[in-house]
């Protein structure tokens, strides 16, 4: 980690010679009433104050063609005298090999927190996942898009944890590749119809298995005026689910999403959505899940220098009993709600302070678990 925090500093650095970056120091204090998740009703439910100071680096070099940004992260919690440290750095870049053709590439790396489903233990569970995408477009005319790419999508757990069945390990690291190409076409000044297709291979460690999926669907765009934006999409996935002993199951259910976009010049943002599909597992006991979410999110100036920010999330997850990793015939049902709502002021364009809450509220049959966090913050920008 130290050698990350160097190369930051020495990319910091180029940066500042070329004077096209922005640094952003973020301290927060926050009080979490649930730090280690435990389920609701458990008598060692654990709060704590802990302190978030992360660095935020952005810029642009080589003549504007690739964009940096990272953020590294340190926090020290006072229940148990703990320092953590997290952060995230992705590079972008376009390259326009020719006038019709242009090549998109993106890497990123993260390590986070681990996800809610995960509520069992003390340790501070975390996870590493690295991102590498690369797309070419081609505009064979006007109004005409052909595009094809590659994700390489890896995720690596900080913890290796035994499930509870005998001696058996969760196993929940993965390498997913994924293969995409479609085509969109624009009709009019109003409306967009895309059609894409995707295949992707994802393979568990340690012999939990695998799930290989195709994915087609269809979207149609709709730009109902200069500050509204309507979407929908329709599909199929065909998944082949292979367990740890090796046992193939063919699966098929369908994949669809809407969503609305608002804004306005003021700053005004409304995002509406929703989108039900089929994702990998961080549950040890299934390789895989389907996923319905509906997600809200609002930004709104109340004044030029007063901000709101409201987001709202819920998830209903199912666990088949076709993506069971043993093969067991075990289902299970989980609803999530989160929120969040966060006031920001800001003194000037270099400074400003925020207060707010974020919420997870995560329902099953096994255990409820209810986690509430509030926070100030201060930013500055230099």
């Amino acid at each position: 980690m130290h050698k990350f925090l160097i190369v930051l500093l020495l990319i910091a650095s180029t940066l500042y010679a070329e004077k096209k970056f922005k640094l952003t120091s973020f301290s927060r204090i926050f009080y979490d009433d649930n730090v280690f998740m435990r389920a609701a009703g458990t008598p060692d439910q654990t709060s704590t104050f802990y302190f978030s100071q992360s660095l935020g680096i952005e810029g642009k070099f080589f003549r504007d063609l690739i964009n940096l940004k990272a953020q590294p992260e340190i926090r020290y919690r006072s229940v148990d005298d703990k320092t953590l440290i997290f952060g995230n750095i992705g590079i972008r870049s376009r390259y326009e090999i020719t006038p019709k053709l242009i090549l998109d590439s993106s890497d990123s790396f993260s390590h986070l927190e681990r996800e809610p489903s995960d509520i069992n233990d003390d340790l501070d569970v975390t996870y590493f996942i690295n991102k590498s995408s690369y797309m070419l477009t081609w505009k064979p005319r006007h109004l005409l898009k052909i595009k094809g790419g590659y994700e390489s999508y890896i995720k690596r757990w900080s913890e290796n944890l035994p499930v509870g069945v005998g001696d058996e390990l969760t196993n929940g690291d993965f390498t997913k590749d994924t293969f995409t190409f479609g085509a969109e076409q624009i009709f009019g000044k109003r409306f967009i119809l895309e059609v894409i297709g995707k295949k992707s291979l994802l393979d568990y460690k340690g012999g939990r298995g695998a799930i290989d999926t195709d994915t087609y669907y269809a979207q149609f765009s709709y730009i109902m005026n200069p500050s509204t934006i309507i979407k929908f999409n329709y599909g199929i996935i065909d998944a082949l689910i292979e367990d740890q002993y090796g046992t193939l199951t063919e699966y098929s259910v369908p994949t669809y999403g809407a969503n609305i976009t608002y804004f306005t010049e003021k700053g005004t943002v409304i995002l509406l959505g929703t989108v039900y599909e089929v994702l990998d597992s961080s549950v040890a006991y299934w390789n895989m899940k389907e996923n319905l979410k509906t997600s809200l999110m609002i930004k709104y100036p109340i004044t030029p220098k007063l901000e709101v920010n409201v987001m709202g999330a819920h998830l209903l997850t199912s666990y088949k009993d076709i993506g069971n990793r043993y093969n067991a015939g075990l289902e299970r049902e989980e609803e999530v709600f989160m929120s969040s709502i966060t006031l920001s002021w800001k003194y000037n364009e270099n400074h400003y302070t925020e207060v707010g809450y974020q919420g997870l509220h995560l329902l099953n049959k096994d255990a409820d678990v209810f986690k509430n966090k509030v926070f100030v913050g201060y930013r500055w920008v230099f």
